[in-house]
């Protein structure tokens, strides 16, 4: 049986002083998969990304990103694990204002050995490998590499942080709510790129968002309420 990108198992997770916010008891997501993950605000969706990038573990259970037991690595060692096969696209895309929109792009080259030699096998160097993202996402304005993060729209924005996210070949890419401040044709224009990208670079996507409307787009959907056993029911 094919080895799962993801495997969670009998995961347990709370905050300190306060009741189990996750109670998973089994959690897979498989090698170029693209899976919709629904939670309204305060159901644990960003504790549980946390959790999977390494930044907190669980109290009890086990997670396992590409076959690692990320709770046998010291906070150093999940830092690099995390950065060497994860990619990051956030709510409010967390680019660094101070920095040009190609740095911003090349940025996890920087930290990570792995996926600068990724980038430079695939695209000849890390600048290539940038412009050729931005193009791809519809960015293909030689003058915009120089350009500050600061001085982008929000849809420039939002398709700089997927590049950055998807530079070096990461085998995972995890989508934060991105899509929350476009209207409807843009979202799913933007996912659809998305898709295209984690197919060419073979790498599997958790996108969590609250927005129904888009699960029909992804291979499957979930809802974080059917995989936690820890979530109260919610009020009428």
């Amino acid at each position: 049986m094919r080895q799962p990108l993801i495997e969670l198992h009998d995961l347990v997770f709370a905050w300190p002083g306060q009741p189990a916010l996750l109670d998973i008891p089994a959690f897979r997501l498989e090698a170029g998969e693209a899976l919709f993950l629904k939670g309204p605000s305060g159901s644990g969706k960003t504790t549980l990304l946390g959790l999977l990038g390494g930044v907190n573990v669980p109290g009890q259970g086990r997670i396992q990103l590409l076959g690692q037991d990320l709770g046998r690595l010291g906070q150093g060692a999940r830092d690099r694990f995390r950065v060497d096969h994860t990619g990051y696209i956030f709510q409010q895309f967390n680019l660094l204002p101070f920095l040009s929109v190609r740095e911003n792009v090349e940025l996890p080259c920087r930290f990570s050995r792995s996926r600068k030699a990724c980038a430079e096998q695939r695209h000849g160097s890390v600048d290539q490998a940038a412009i050729t993202l931005l193009a791809h996402l519809g960015l293909d304005d030689p003058a915009l590499l120089a350009r500050r993060a600061d001085s982008l729209s929000i849809g420039q924005q939002q398709r700089v942080a997927a590049a950055r996210a998807l530079i070096g070949q990461p085998e995972l890419v995890i989508a934060d709510e991105p899509t929350s401040a476009l209207d409807a044709d843009t979202r799913e224009a933007f996912i659809h790129l998305l898709f295209g990208e984690c197919r060419a670079a073979g790498a599997s996507l958790l996108f969590v968002s609250h927005d129904q409307s888009l699960a029909p787009l992804f291979d499957r959907h979930l809802s974080l309420a059917e995989l936690n056993r820890a979530a109260k029911p919610r009020e009428a």
